[in-house]
């Protein structure tokens, strides 16, 4: 791992737990709080990356939560939303859960915008080496899982978009090797980032109580 970098914003693996006590609150938290995560989640979208990414998240999920929706609504019983249309006719109480799953995807999702929006791979990758370190003492390479990671990233990005997925699947594998070298600029915890974690770790007790 290399060093020198500036370092800007919480470090790389409090920006990842950050996200993580997201997740928890978006799955765990009351019905009644969810519309406070959104609100606090809007915030976070006056930077244009995280509005493109979030745009670009939804739209590849858009048929998960067509089945989110489907699923619940047509699978918990209950008082049909529409009597008229009979055993066709989803649950008022399906629909209802249905929603309260997809808002709380979608907050998943803002949230994981955000992370990505605001942070670069580098830094992500650096993250994910931190966090990774105590399973380091159950013998996992936390060394070679970020390079693998990074280098198939790069890959994906890079490599260009078969017309066909079959095309994919015939294409001969590539000559090249990757880079010879892989590096990551360390960054240093810091009592800021301390502190962030606290009051998030604070307030994702209060959303949760």
């Amino acid at each position: 791992m290399a060093s020198g970098l500036p370092q800007r914003g919480p470090h790389a693996a409090a920006r990842i737990l950050l996200w993580a006590g997201w997740a928890v609150a978006a799955e765990a938290a009351a019905p009644s709080v969810l519309p406070l995560l959104a609100v606090a989640a809007a915030t976070a979208f006056l930077s244009a990356p995280a509005r493109r990414l979030l745009r670009k998240l939804l739209r590849r999920t858009r048929w998960l939560f067509v089945a989110l929706a489907l699923a619940y609504a047509y699978t918990l019983p209950g008082t049909p939303a529409w009597p008229a249309l009979g055993w066709a006719s989803p649950s008022i109480e399906g629909l209802a859960a249905g929603g309260l799953r997809a808002a709380r995807l979608a907050l998943l999702l803002a949230g994981l915008a955000v992370l990505l929006g605001l942070t670069v791979r580098a830094r992500l990758l650096y993250g994910l080496y931190v966090l990774t370190a105590p399973l380091a003492l159950l013998g996992f390479d936390r060394r070679a899982f970020v390079v693998r990671l990074g280098l198939t990233l790069d890959y994906v990005e890079s490599a260009p978009a078969p017309a066909r997925w079959l095309d994919a699947l015939r294409a001969p594998p590539s000559g090249d090797a990757g880079p010879a070298r892989f590096s990551l600029a360390a960054e240093r915890w810091q009592a800021r980032d301390s502190a962030v974690i606290l009051a998030a770790l604070s307030l994702l007790g209060i959303v949760l109580a």
